[in-house]
């Protein structure tokens, strides 16, 4: 293998970082492409696999990070420095005219417009959890995703690893926590202050509708992102391309690491998503005319602990059903109940702390993903909802909702919900988290969706579900003041009310195979 150091000039003159990996002999080759803001050096091991298996390999730092010149400006850079390194690459002699795409995370921004211009030449992408456009980067529902967002805009900065993290999240308003840690972001008090008016532009939804090539999704039910791996997804089925999602219970981090096992389970080497094999056989497919495995003419693979892999025709799964249970007096029913209403106190100065789920596990200010115990089922601000143990195991594979008739003397205030899978000892790990901002003008029936859910509830556990107003630090605290934590630091106590019942149904909607 052959390594070398190159710049590749954009149009306005910044010279952007890029090193240039190519097999012994041979050639020109099928490229892959990879340029990320988290030093391209640190990918070059992986991607040394790809030129094994004879390809060339581009990686490169984007604008304002690592060797490149310039200023960072998070996404808007993304779409005309990746078509310019295109360009480039494509007049290269160890280029034979066929591109392929890697979009981990941030790296699907940063080259999804190589994907939508380049369209005769680019023959495959892999993706994991690509940003894929809208507000779901930043918020959840209206809630700031504080725990990935703030530590992010952080990333590279001398002093990340020697912050407070836990007190950096508390701190009010939360425009300035970067500040008091000593961590100067012009950006994150612009997000703070505008959102709507910062996101502008840089919205890449536009770059998936118009890619039309085959890809290749790897989405974890423990990464905080599936979200926006499934987006991606819808985006660039629409096209008409072939698409394989493969789903299992993997992290953000873990994914392209294969790791198959969290603070709170190892699911055995069999869960692996096999990811470079896989991502091998898709370019070896569709870069080189190799056939393809079996598992990858599958449209979706899941693997689900305690079942196994599970193979379905589409995603989400046609050839699922849907389960409904309905809230009552503490309770989960096959059918509502009598009418009732339940009641409790949300402080912001107490809020529920996350317990595993899907969280990022970067060094020092992440948490654990996976199905943690879940030690806040006692607390006076959770409301609890239990089915009967089950008289056979429930397997879900899918999206999943939570609809709730709520009211609040708050002007604006969160309603969150935990699922739980509850074992025949009274011991409850988490199985997915989602939250709802809500405020007086809202509908009173609101929906908090789970993006997807992967698990077995087996015989004898039982289906719980915990409804709170918080889950911090994963999402910013309401205040109850009708004014975002972004910007203040007042804060009051609410009373939350969950209506149930004939006329109000709250209700848990569950996708079963």
């Amino acid at each position: 293998m052959q390594s070398s150091t190159r710049e590749v000039l954009t149009k306005d003159g910044i010279r952007l970082a890029t090193s240039v990996l190519t097999p012994d002999s041979g050639g020109p080759w099928p490229v892959v492409i990879a340029r990320t803001p988290y030093s391209r050096k640190a990918l070059l091991p992986f991607l040394a696999g790809l030129c094994e298996h004879g390809y060339s390999v581009i990686a490169q730092d984007v604008r304002g990070t690592g060797d490149s010149g310039g200023t960072l400006d998070l996404f808007r850079q993304e779409p005309g420095d990746a078509i310019d390194t295109a360009k480039w690459v494509l007049a290269q002699p160890f280029c034979n005219g066929s591109l392929g795409i890697l979009g981990l995370s941030y790296l699907g921004a940063a080259s999804i417009s190589i994907a939508s211009t380049y369209k005769a030449n680019v023959k495959a992408c892999v993706w994991v959890s690509p940003v894929a456009g809208g507000k779901n980067l930043f918020l959840q529902n209206g809630a700031v995703r504080l725990h990935h967002n703030l530590p992010w805009m952080a990333l590279g900065n001398p002093k990340f690893k020697s912050t407070d993290w836990q007190r950096t999240y508390r701190h009010l308003p939360l425009e300035g926590a970067l500040d008091a840690a000593g961590i100067h972001n012009p950006t994150w008090r612009l997000i703070c202050r505008d959102w709507d008016e910062w996101w502008a532009g840089r919205d890449l939804s536009a770059h998936y509708r118009r890619a039309n090539v085959p890809g290749l999704h790897f989405a974890g039910f423990w990464d905080f992102m599936a979200d926006s791996a499934f987006r991606a997804y819808d985006l660039l089925k629409a096209s008409g391309s072939p698409q394989v999602m493969i789903m299992g219970p993997w992290s953000h981090n873990g994914i392209a690491g294969e790791v198959t096992k969290n603070a709170h389970v190892d699911y055995s080497l069999i869960s692996s998503p096999r990811f470079m094999e896989r991502t091998v056989q898709w370019f070896n497919h569709w870069l080189k005319g190799s056939p393809l495995p079996s598992d990858l003419r599958q449209p979706c693979s899941a693997f689900i602990p305690g079942v196994g892999w599970v193979h379905t025709s589409e995603w989400p799964p046609s050839e699922a059903s849907k389960k409904v249970l309905y809230m009552g007096r503490g309770t989960l029913l096959d059918s509502p109940s009598d009418q009732g209403k339940v009641a409790f106190e949300y402080d912001p100065a107490c809020p529920v702390p996350t317990e595993g789920g899907a969280v990022w596990e970067f060094p020092r200010a992440g948490l654990d993903p996976g199905p943690a115990t879940v030690s806040t089922g006692d607390r006076p601000d959770v409301v609890v909802f239990r089915s009967a143990p089950l008289e056979k195991p429930v397997s879900c594979l899918g999206p999943a909702s939570v609809v709730l008739f709520v009211a609040s003397t708050a002007p604006s205030t969160d309603f969150a919900a935990k699922l739980v899978d509850e074992h025949p000892d009274g011991t409850g790990r988490v199985v997915a988290d989602t939250i709802y901002r809500w405020n007086q003008e809202s509908d009173p029936e609101v929906t908090l969706d789970f993006p997807a859910i992967g698990h077995l509830f087996d015989e004898g556990h039982r289906i719980r579900l915990d409804i709170s107003s918080s889950n911090f630090p994963k999402f910013d605290r309401n205040l109850n003041t009708g004014v975002s934590s972004l910007v203040s630091k007042e804060m009051k106590v609410a009373k939350q009310t969950i209506r149930f019942g004939q006329t109000t149904p709250s209700r848990l909607s569950l996708t079963v195979m």
